[in-house]
């Protein structure tokens, strides 16, 4: 029986170790897995934490450091990254930035147009529609030079009109586009080789200029007798008319003859030659007045003498209408260049 006792004494010993054992084994574990999941909470609370303020500082785009600091480059170098949205979508610090001064720029152009527009309406507000009246010289000298006003004279309204005309440069424009039109013409013409086709000109203020007589008694506001005229004649100082010049010597190398009718007499023909000489005109056939009477009925005669020697007369340049503007000898052109009277 003693013996029974003591083994069984052993067993039950031996029993409550080994329960003591597992016991401390299972509070051991429970405690870790206790204090496992404390400290993942504590780790999870401290992640969303960062990531909830990094998201909170870069909707706001201001990219702060902490956040830059906190997601760094995959490898640990270059630029530091920011967290945008939950797409996995990261911008740079510098691209941060940029975007930043980006905006900024286009607000700044925004507001300085909208500165711009709204002064820019407030000036069209204040001003009054302005309606420029019908301007009558130049309603005068259209009229006068297609020939619709006879024995007119320019009004004295009209000087500072007749000014700028060529002070501006347009009176030359004028002549340019008329000759221009000429050149093109004369220039498609086959010329026979007899040498007998040929071109009328005109010669004061068709190849000589005489605007400095006109601007020295300001467009004939100071009237000039026709003694001032001659006088002006023959100082053989006329320049030659910029265009005209250039034409007449093309028409030369065409193998046009040419012919000058003039409204000056006999007896200024040779300071006539010498200013023609003197302006570059050379090889031309020059017909003078004998005598007084009509210009029409004179250059028309003078046209007609040309023809009966066997001439071909392709065109006739002149700023006056009666410089074989009109009649019976029109040749196949006529090209009008202004006629400076209109003008002054």
């Amino acid at each position: 029986m003693a013996e029974v006792e003591a083994s069984l004494l052993v067993s039950l010993e031996k029993e409550n170790g080994e329960n003591e054992k597992l016991g401390s084994t299972t509070v051991s574990r429970l405690l870790s897995q206790g204090l496992d999941a404390e400290n993942d909470l504590v780790r999870r609370e401290s992640f969303n934490f960062l990531f909830g303020s990094l998201r909170q500082s870069t909707d706001s785009l201001l990219g702060s450091r902490l956040g830059s600091e906190l997601f760094g480059s995959r490898y640990g170098f270059g630029n530091t990254y920011v967290l945008i949205d939950d797409m996995g979508i990261y911008f740079s610090s510098h691209a941060v930035t940029f975007v930043i001064l980006a905006l900024a720029v286009v607000g700044i152009v925004l507001f300085t147009l909208m500165v711009t527009l709204s002064t820019t309406l407030g000036q069209c507000q204040g001003k009054s529609i302005v309606i420029l009246k019908p301007d009558v010289c130049a309603s005068f000298a259209r009229n006068a030079e297609v020939n619709n006003l006879q024995n007119w004279t320019l009004p004295q309204d009209c000087v500072t009109f007749s000014a700028l005309y060529f002070d501006s440069g347009q009176y030359h424009a004028d002549c340019a586009h008329a000759i221009d039109a000429a050149r093109t013409y004369l220039a498609s013409v086959v010329v026979e080789s007899d040498g007998q086709d040929m071109v009328v000109l005109e010669l004061d203020d068709t190849m000589l200029s005489s605007i400095s007589l006109y601007t020295q008694h300001h467009f004939k506001a100071l009237p000039f007798k026709l003694e001032t005229w001659n006088n002006h004649v023959s100082l053989t100082v006329m320049p030659p008319l910029g265009p005209m010049a250039s034409l007449y010597r093309e028409l030369k190398v065409l193998n046009w003859s040419l012919a000058i009718i003039s409204e000056r007499f006999e007896a200024q023909r040779n300071d006539t030659v010498k200013n023609l000489s003197n302006a570059g005109y050379e090889g031309y056939t020059l017909i003078l007045r004998s005598e007084p009477g009509p210009l029409a009925e004179y250059k028309t005669k003078a046209s007609l003498e040309l023809e009966s020697k066997g001439f071909r007369i392709g065109a006739v340049i002149g700023d006056q209408w009666s410089d074989d503007l009109r009649g019976q000898t029109l040749g196949k052109r006529v090209f009008k260049l202004p006629n400076v009277k209109n003008y002054s």
